[in-house]
């Protein structure tokens, strides 16, 4: 089973390569821009990439097309992330396979075996376990693999052709507050519970005394506006150490998203909150109670309210 994985981060390329690694056979990865090649080539042993400036879904699907047409993958990998589904979907139209996404493990051999993949449905609630033939796509959950170290020896580097763009993109980087939600080992995240844009100080500080990020769900960013991105099954997909909800009722669309963490804490004065069925730890009361409280407990390191 020959392998080809897209990754855009250090951290996708070491997960991507463990899923490649569980199926056996030969495994390659692109990754746009020559420093995470450099980076990649003790992951993998070959290494294909591109020079591509700022995120342009149908010039980053052809690079990767490019790559897939040396190396003839029976199986690609990507990310299940807003890049990684856009590419994933334009090279499996392109190429006539198919494609399937928010998997969470997979089992592919050589020959005429079919690929099993189990992925979640129903807002995460359930799992689905189906069958496809190669050659197909699949994008890949955040944690749904462990990253894997270095393989030993380096391997082979190749550029591909990087097709001009095929519309002009203006490229404004997220200005975003130290260390970010997907990266982090602690992720805060405001709800519905926080009354005001000036409240999310709340939720920031407690990120800031706990060294993490803090992030918000979709209706305060999509319909409020208060943030740029948000946790959920249609933004971020996160899997830090702790996740602590602050207000956050606990709808699938948005538990979907941060699943993978290895401890749930909430915080919600509603106690039949779905939040409470998906976590660790649960905090009954006011947040404008207990996030104060929490702060002094932490000697109001954050700066909060």
């Amino acid at each position: 089973m020959r392998v080809l994985a897209y990754a855009d981060s250090g951290s996708w390329a070491a997960q991507l390569a463990s899923a490649a690694d569980a199926q056996g056979g030969d495994a390659a990865v692109f990754v746009p821009g020559r420093e995470l090649a450099e980076a990649a080539a003790d992951l993998y042993p070959e290494v294909y990439f591109s020079e591509l400036g700022p995120f342009e879904p149908v010039s980053y699907s052809a690079a990767f097309s490019e790559a897939a047409r040396s190396f003839k993958p029976d199986l690609a990998l990507f990310p299940c992330t807003n890049k990684g589904r856009s590419i994933a979907g334009l090279y499996s139209s392109a190429a006539g396979i198919r494609s399937a996404t928010d998997a969470i493990s997979l089992s592919a051999r050589a020959g005429d075996s079919p690929i099993t993949v189990r992925r979640l449905v129903y807002g995460g609630r359930a799992e689905a376990e189906f069958r496809m033939n190669a050659p197909a796509a699949v994008c890949m959950a955040q944690g749904s693999y462990p990253e894997r170290g270095p393989r030993g020896g380096r391997g082979g580097i190749h550029e591909v052709r990087a097709p001009g763009p095929a519309s002009s993109v203006d490229f404004r980087p997220r200005r975003g507050e130290g260390v970010q939600p997907d990266e982090a080992d602690v992720v805060v995240v405001a709800g519905r519970g926080i009354r005001s844009r000036e409240d999310l100080e709340l939720v920031k500080g407690l990120a800031r005394a706990l060294g993490g990020a803090w992030s918000v769900t979709r209706p305060l960013a999509a319909d409020q506006g208060w943030a740029d991105s948000w946790i959920g099954i249609s933004g971020l997909v996160v899997s830090p150490k702790l996740y602590i909800g602050v207000g956050v009722s606990g709808q699938p669309h948005h538990v979907m998203g941060a699943r993978g963490s290895r401890i749930i804490v909430a915080i919600n004065k509603d106690p039949g909150a779905p939040i409470f069925e998906e976590c660790d730890y649960g905090i009954v009361g006011d947040l404008y109670v207990v996030v104060p409280e929490l702060l002094k407990l932490l000697g109001g390191k954050g700066g909060g309210r």
